[in-house]
């Protein structure tokens, strides 16, 4: 299997804060002057050469009245289309949608009198897919997948007490859409209840005050359906007593703006998953948002394929947009494996996403389970050995984390996170690869998941004729417990010994004693597609407000130094990280409110400039005067404070009021004297130097120290082996036969 890369849009020159804004600035359209009328014409709902579902929200610009507006696709007049003045702009724009579109390219084309313009579009079914290429096979419908834990049959659940129905219709796991009611009652401890008749309201029904300083019906009109082969569901506050809400008609109950859940977890796909990231939010439906999510982007279930859940999160939007209205802003949001996908999706898909709130934060996959395979796989084996005889303190210093447990239980626990055999539960046993039993089954590492980004080669050390996905790991030349070595806290035996000993791991990642080396073409895959994110690309576009609760001190894999580590990537690429807000806090507090309303003001600040300064400053510009770097006390107390990591003091990171409170630690690559960062793949590598080292070392133990790296030790100076700033907008080949090329 070839690799291919189709640029479908340029990165991003303009703000990307409206869906009006970003589409304009990407949609070929065209306009005409003539002494009759002035006309443009542009795809509002998603970009014209990405349109799904066979419907597009177009806006029209022009001096004519609506009534001398006439519509056609490829010539075919559209008589009784609906056209209504847009409210958004103080000029004469018309919105209308266009319905029924051919699948492939069309032209859509407007008429005033004598004047035209032509806006050439490219519809792809609704089932998918459009830039992630090939689908994954096997995939597994709602009705296929494993039973849980207890043997039952696992369903997804509406939120008014029903379930789907899981009979699909078509070889796509197409389930039919249905719409329910919700309503949130007086007695708070209640939350949602049914709503059993649309006629009347019950007398428990509870009011809710938006953002907005309205009060409305605190009733929820529940949208579920399935959108590139993903069940999606979308919550929006709406009286059912009123009209049905449209793109034309959004409900009045909405406050304009959409929240986009995300789900956490990092496996393998194949599945089609049976929970989203959670749409029925009370802290968001309450203050007027809508939510939307789909069980794709929940990293669990779609494989950590942050290409597959951009382009579902971009499908389902669009479909939000042409059935509820386009959104003043859409604001992503979620923790953990939820944080990795706001960041990889606005990263190389920029302007799906115009404002990111992840907690928890990784900055990707790929450059976290470096740290988490090379813990689980490679230093559990080593130090866990009794005859070593080390005490749990030494062992956590060698990746510089509060506690062992860390490694040993919070990340040991699935040593091969990353191998083909790490299969979720949802996958049928039968299924699944096995060497010798089942070759050709479903591979569940993320790389498999991702062939279509990874490209595959046969790795001739696997007795198989199958072609396995390419991986980007590689630990040549890495020197572990450097920084521990130095600040003399283990001795030259413990080091040399570990480096000797900790090995590798094969493509099916069985420990061996050599290092592990990348696949170059992976290596460089990774940086450009933006599967490792830099702060260059999509990320300097957007506001990011980082909720990090602390969980260092009870050896929680979540540690803290995440949001330092995407921070420094910010810092390098752009010179600063002043779009990036981070706040901590103990897990007992929960700070989402205050949050969502900094957010929200900070997004209505960027969109109410105007001037011609650079997107990155004007949103650092935009950023609400309350809103700074801080932590809460376990009191209550707010301190501002900017965020330091000391890589001088690795095990001792307290400098500072909020580093006092909720100090961070390392991870084993900074504990190897690697950057900040943390996305160096593979080192690029230097001649060893003993001036690099605080210990003498002897000539026995200089032999053993060339021995082990005979081609040289990392030199952190330099960039990783093909690091780069990722290209936005890219597309994965091959293409099925339902591709259409814009």
């Amino acid at each position: 299997m070839t690799l291919s890369h189709t640029f479908l849009t340029q990165t991003l020159r303009t703000p990307a804060f409206t869906a009006v804004a970003f589409l304009a600035a990407c949609a070929p359209d065209s306009t005409v002057l003539d002494a009759s009328h002035t006309l443009s014409i542009e795809a509002i709902s998603n970009q014209p050469h990405l349109i799904s579902g066979n419907n597009v929200l177009v806006e029209i610009a022009s001096n004519a009245a609506a009534d001398e507006l006439q519509l056609s696709v490829d010539g075919q007049i559209y008589s009784a289309l609906e056209i209504q003045k847009s409210e958004a702009s103080s000029e004469t724009r018309y919105r209308a949608l266009i319905e029924n579109l051919p699948l492939g390219a069309s032209t859509i084309s407007v008429t005033a009198g004598d004047s035209a313009a032509d806006l050439r579009v490219v519809n792809y079914p609704i089932t998918g897919p459009i830039f992630s290429g090939e689908q994954q096979s096997p995939y597994f419908c709602l009705s296929d997948l494993a039973p849980d834990g207890e043997g039952k049959k696992r369903r997804f659940a509406i939120g008014n007490g029903e379930y789907l129905d899981d009979r699909a219709v078509d070889s796509d796991c197409s389930l039919a859409t249905r719409v329910d009611y919700v309503y949130h009652s007086t007695d708070t401890d209640a939350g949602f209840k049914p709503l059993s008749t649309l006629s009347s309201r019950p007398q428990d029904m509870a009011f809710t005050e938006t953002n907005e300083g309205v009060d409305v019906p605190y009733i929820v009109r529940i949208e579920t359906g399935t959108i590139n082969r993903a069940i999606y569901q979308i919550a929006i506050l709406h009286d059912p007593s009123s009209n049905t809400p449209s793109a034309l008609s959004p409900s009045a109950q909405w406050n304009g703006r959409l929240i986009y859940s995300f789900g956490g977890g990092c496996e393998a796909g194949y599945f089609q998953g049976n929970s989203t990231g959670g749409v029925l939010r009370e802290d968001m439906l309450g203050k007027g948002y809508a939510v939307a999510s789909s069980t794709l982007n929940v990293n669990a279930n779609g494989g950590c394929n942050d290409v597959l859940s951009a382009e579902t999160a971009m499908m389902v939007k669009e479909h939000f947009i042409e059935s509820y209205g386009a959104p003043r802003y859409t604001i992503g949001n979620g923790g953990s494996g939820g944080a990795m996908q706001q960041l990889l999706i606005t990263g190389a898909y920029p302007g799906i996403l115009d404002g990111l709130m992840p907690s928890m934060t990784f900055a990707d996959a790929v450059s976290y389970f470096t740290d988490a395979q090379e813990c689980a796989s490679l230093l559990r084996n080593y130090v866990n050995d009794p005859a070593k005889g080390l005490s749990d303190e030494t062992k956590a210093l060698l990746g510089g984390w509060s506690m062992w447990s860390v490694c040993d239980q919070s990340l040991g626990d699935r040593p091969k996170r990353v191998g083909p055999d790490d299969c979720p539960a949802q996958i049928p046993e039968s299924a699944r690869y096995h060497p010798l039993t089942n070759p050709e089954g479903a591979r569940c590492s993320i790389y498999d998941g991702m062939r279509n980004v990874f490209g595959e080669k046969n790795y001739v050390e696997i007795e198989t004729q199958r072609e396995f996905a390419k991986a980007p790991h590689d630990n040549v030349g890495v020197q572990y417990g450097l920084v521990a070595l130095n600040e003399g806290e283990i001795d030259k035996e413990l080091f040399l010994d570990l480096n000797e000993k900790i090995g590798g791991w094969d493509i099916d990642v069985n420990s061996r004693p050599q290092r592990t080396v990348a696949d170059d073409d992976a290596l460089r895959i990774a940086y450009e597609t933006g599967r490792v994110t830099s702060g260059g690309a999509g990320l300097s576009m957007v506001p990011i407000l980082d909720d990090r609760v602390y969980l260092d001190d009870i050896g929680n894999f979540h540690a803290s130094v995440y949001s330092f580590v995407t921070r420094a990537r910010l810092e390098r690429d752009n010179g600063h990280a002043g779009n990036f807000v981070t706040r901590r806090h103990n897990r007992e507090q929960n700070i989402f409110d205050d949050n969502l309303a900094l957010m929200d003001q900070w997004l209505a600040n960027i969109q109410s400039d105007t001037s011609s300064l650079a997107t990155l400053d004007k949103i650092v510009r935009a950023k609400p005067a309350d809103l700074q770097n801080d932590c809460i006390a376990p009191n209550g107390e707010r301190i501002v404070d900017e965020p330091n990591f000391d890589m001088d003091n690795l095990f001792d990171n307290t400098a500072g009021a909020c580093n006092a409170l909720y100090p961070p630690h390392a991870g084993m690559r900074l504990v190897a004297g690697g950057p900040l960062s943390n996305d160096v793949l593979k080192c690029e590598l230097k001649p060893i130097d003993y001036e690099d080292y605080s210990v003498t070392f002897s000539d026995e133990e200089k032999r053993r120290l060339q021995g082990i790296f005979p081609t040289g030790v990392c030199d952190w100076s330099q960039p990783g082996v093909h690091q780069q700033v990722n290209k936005t907008w890219l597309s994965f080949g091959p293409a099925p036969e339902n591709r259409f090329q814009p």
